[in-house]
């Protein structure tokens, strides 16, 4: 089952769709061994795609690295493989949800956390990056976390979704995965108040709501 994402600008894809409706949904694969991030990033001749006047820049780029191939995951567009147009949409824009977004499928699919073309950053680090270079930018929050729920990083993931709903306290989306991650932990209380969230505004998915009724936590 698919989370639902409801904002056509993002354009996020499908990953954004699947922490985790079913958190750990591919229960019979092992979560790649995400090692902790400690680089110092340099961030010269960058921006920040939430700012309107790097606009037309952004779409240049995107233009000649971002063709339905790459976002799809089928071959490079620029380079050889995906790995290769993304690093360098990612190298000028940090925190590019789409190209975020199209990198962690592509580590999930390809069990790497280093796709072909994709170093010297890994995708935990590439989010990490996108997260330093714009603090007020819920979205990249919210990717990190999930990627991290999908690796099973529980507790990780939740500091990043905490962030995430902090910044953005109506998003259903990440009261939504917020309440998954709770439910793992075991929190039920909060995972309880953050369904109540997601329900209330007339999020569409009721897995969450399943998941705690099986819990014998019922929100009815």
């Amino acid at each position: 089952m698919l989370i639902f994402v409801r904002t056509p600008a993002l354009l996020i894809g499908s990953l954004l769709l699947c922490l985790a409706a079913n958190v750990h949904a591919a229960a019979g694969t092992p979560p790649l061994r995400l090692a902790p991030c400690e680089e110092q990033y340099e961030f010269s001749d960058v921006m920040d795609y939430l700012d309107p006047q790097f606009r037309t820049r952004i779409s240049g780029i995107e233009h000649n690295h971002l063709n339905s191939d790459v976002e799809q995951l089928i071959k490079g567009q620029s380079t050889a493989s995906p790995g290769g147009d993304l690093r360098f949409i990612l190298g000028y824009i940090p925190n590019h949800h789409r190209a975020l977004s199209a990198l962690m499928r592509l580590s999930l699919r390809d069990r790497t956390e280093m796709p072909a073309e994709s170093g010297p950053l890994t995708v935990r680090c590439w989010l990490d990056r996108a997260t330093v270079f714009s603090p007020q930018d819920g979205t990249s929050f919210m990717l990190y976390g999930i990627y991290l729920a999908r690796n099973r990083l529980d507790a990780e993931a939740a500091k990043q979704l905490e962030k995430a709903a902090q910044l953005m306290p109506d998003n259903v989306d990440v009261s939504y995965n917020l309440g998954l991650i709770y439910l793992e932990l075991k929190d039920y209380d909060k995972a309880v108040a953050q369904a109540k969230l997601a329900y209330a505004a007339g999020y569409p998915l009721p897995g969450l709501k399943q998941k705690l009724a099986a819990a014998g936590r019922p929100l009815n």
